[in-house]
């Protein structure tokens, strides 16, 4: 009997861990679904995390699957009426955020081309990224690990060094969510993901060659875009590591904000007021 009390709370406690479960678990109550039904009802969750909660749930005897469809079991509906009701209007408020999140970064985009070939992403995100590096360099901008930065303080090779720095921490990160040799797939992650953080450095390396007095209404956008643009290619690169991985991804969200974003602009700031 202990024993089965224990199971449920730690049931319960994973499907409060990982809302999007419980997304599921209210989607298969109305009636069995396949997983087209299913990915079309939750657009925002990519397919093969959709496809990893339902085995996971499966396993623990949440979730059954019948001819391709998957039910709601017994356990999975005492289940659900144990969630607390104010964590569902939470769970709304995170999808909302999720599909201003989609048409942000392109995800939906990013996700099928996944799908189809690496080679794929990795043929578009190259010149892209090399393109934006040559520019900068042409004009003195430096990349400060995922921020540009316009002055002298830094030498030019700070921008490669960047690049080579962005990706041996997303390999290391990725490598401890599950353990993988260094393949095509993830490469073409870490280029992929470097596109905004690309866009943002030609934008600034443009204004600064135009611009040779920069005024104080040109530099709040630069800036804005010199912030927003690194938030961008991590919501990206967290897409695509939490495809490969199978692990939530806002826990990978965080964890890239924590180890990438956080320390750059402690960094950035730290030079720019030099």
């Amino acid at each position: 009997m202990c024993g089965l009390i224990s199971n449920v709370a730690e049931d319960l406690a994973d499907l409060i861990s990982m809302p999007r479960r419980i997304l599921l678990l209210t989607l298969l109550e109305d009636g069995p679904k396949d997983i087209q039904e299913i990915a079309r009802l939750a657009p925002h969750i990519p397919l093969s995390i959709i496809v990893y909660d339902l085995e996971q749930l499966r396993a623990r005897g949440i979730v059954t699957k019948r001819s391709n469809r998957y039910l709601i079991t017994d356990r999975g509906i005492e289940l659900l009426g144990r969630i607390p009701k104010g964590l569902e209007d939470a769970w709304r408020g995170l999808s909302a955020f999720n599909r201003v999140l989609n048409v942000i970064s392109l995800r939906p985009v990013w996700t099928y081309l996944y799908y189809i070939n690496p080679l794929i992403l990795l043929s578009m995100s190259t010149p892209v990224v090399l393109l934006s590096l040559i520019m900068a360099w042409l004009t003195n901008v430096k990349l400060l690990l995922i921020f540009p930065y316009m002055g002298m303080a830094v030498p030019w090779y700070i921008s490669p060094i960047s690049i080579i720095t962005y990706g041996v921490l997303d390999y290391a990160i990725s490598y401890r969510l599950k353990p993988m040799v260094i393949h095509l797939r993830e490469i073409s992650n870490i280029m992929v993901s470097l596109i905004p953080i690309a866009v943002s450095l030609s934008i600034v390396s443009l204004l600064y060659y135009f611009m040779v007095h920069l005024t104080e209404q040109i530099l709040i956008p630069i800036y804005v875009i010199s912030y927003l643009a690194p938030v961008l290619s991590l919501v990206m690169l967290s897409t695509l590591t939490a495809l490969d991985t199978g692990v939530l991804f806002e826990h990978i969200a965080i964890i890239y904000l924590a180890v990438l974003y956080v320390p750059s602009s402690i960094l950035y700031l730290t030079i720019v007021n030099l």
